[in-house]
C-alpha cells in the first residue's frame, strides 16, 4: 500500500468509530428513561384532606429528553390478590410529563397492605411498565410460579 491509501484507510477507520460513538450517544440520550420512587409514613401538613394521616407518597419522574405520557399508577400484588391503581395524582392522569417533570401519588396508608405488594409500577402512553419492587425476588418468584401453574390448569379445563 502507498502513504496516500494508509492515509485514506485511517481517515475512514476513525470516521466509522466517530460516527458509531455519535450514534449511540444519541441514542442513548434520547430514549425514555423515568424513575418511579415510594416513601411510606408521610405526613402532609397543611392540607387538612390529609391531617393525622400516616400516607404512602409515590413520586414518577422523566428523566430524559423525551416527554413521556403517564396512563396510569398502581400496584401489582401478589398472586392470588387483587392489583390496584391510585386515582388521586397531581397533576390528573392521563398526562404527558417532559424533561425533570414529575407525576405525585398521594394514597393512604390505612388500607394498603404491604406484604401483599410485589411492586409499586406506572405505565406510559405505550403500555411500558416503570416499577420499583416491593417484595422479595423469592416471593416475586413464587407469585409468577403459582399464577402460571393456575393459568395452565384453567387452560386445561377449557380445553378439556
Amino acid at each position: 500500500m502507498t502513504r496516500p491509501e494508509i492515509i485514506t484507510q485511517i481517515v475512514a477507520v476513525y470516521g466509522a468509530v466517530l460516527s458509531t460513538f455519535a450514534v449511540c450517544r444519541q441514542y442513548f440520550t434520547e430514549r425514555v428513561k423515568v424513575k418511579v420512587t415510594v416513601r411510606k409514613n408521610m405526613e402532609m401538613v397543611g392540607d387538612p384532606r390529609y391531617a393525622g394521616k400516616s400516607l404512602v407518597i409515590m413520586e414518577i419522574v422523566n428523566l430524559a429528553r423525551r416527554p413521556v405520557h403517564i396512563r396510569t399508577a398502581g400496584a401489582i400484588r401478589l398472586h392470588p390478590n387483587t392489583n390496584f391503581v391510585f386515582p388521586d395524582t397531581r397533576p390528573a392522569l392521563p398526562c404527558e410529563i417532559t424533561e425533570g417533570k414529575y407525576v405525585t401519588v398521594v394514597v393512604d396508608r390505612e388500607g394498603i397492605d404491604f406484604a401483599t405488594i410485589d411492586y409499586w409500577a406506572a405505565w406510559d402512553s405505550h403500555d411500558r411498565l416503570y416499577k420499583v419492587r416491593e417484595a422479595s425476588w423469592f416471593k416475586h418468584l413464587r407469585s409468577r410460579f403459582r399464577q402460571k401453574k393456575e393459568f395452565r390448569k384453567k387452560r386445561k379445563q377449557i380445553t378439556n
